[in-house]
């Protein structure tokens, strides 16, 4: 496992987290879910939100992207749940599922429309995408069309680097455990790794 600042992400999946716990163990940050589709607001994100901030976690808010949904739709009820401002991290977009959609074209020009509209409230800074290598390789045929954005990749291995998906030389969060142990959560976990220190962080934030 590679040198970085550690993290965490979740959800309502992961109940009431108890924050001063999760600061308590030398956590630096986490990725909040805020929203999926065009419907669903996570149960837990307004607390989640508000108290990673007051525990001293640097906070991101994350949408899970469907295909299916208007993308310009999708992206305006994720920046109005999620509000993200200055000092947070950019905020995610966790690309897992094509929801039954074969067209690659169709596919970037989706999450191409999402991305740009919720980059027009984040003042030049850029998206971040989560996504992992075989869902990315396989259903989105290796676009690079995304490659300047900074990357979040899902691999659950013992190996010193993640393996990058067609269309990115480097990752910026590696999630490297999804049944992680963490003060403060009662259940399972994600965790993450930050490639870089304390200036990478400060760096990325808006």
């Amino acid at each position: 496992m590679p040198n970085g600042l550690r993290g965490l992400d979740v959800s309502s999946y992961q109940g009431l987290v108890d924050w001063a716990g999760v600061a308590s163990s030398g956590l630096s940050y986490a990725y909040v879910k805020a929203t999926e589709g065009l419907t669903v607001n996570d149960a837990q994100f307004t607390r989640n939100w508000q108290v990673s901030k007051q525990r001293g976690i640097y906070r991101g808010a994350y949408h899970f992207f469907h295909f299916s949904d208007d993308p310009i739709a999708q992206a305006d009820f994720f920046v109005a749940s999620a509000n993200p401002q200055p000092g947070d991290l950019p905020p995610a977009v966790d690309v897992e599922t094509t929801d039954g959609i074969s067209d690659v074209t169709q596919l970037v020009q989706k999450l191409s429309a999402f991305i740009t509209e919720v980059e027009n409230n984040l003042g030049g800074k850029k998206m971040v995408i989560y996504t992992y290598y075989g869902f990315w390789n396989a259903s989105m045929n290796g676009s690079d069309a995304f490659s300047g954005h900074p990357f979040w990749i899902a691999e659950y291995n013992n190996d010193n680097a993640p393996t990058l998906p067609h269309g990115w030389n480097d990752w910026l969060i590696w999630q490297y455990a999804s049944n992680g142990t963490v003060t403060g959560v009662n259940t399972s976990v994600d965790l993450n790794v930050l490639n870089g220190d304390a200036n990478t962080l400060s760096g990325i934030l808006l």
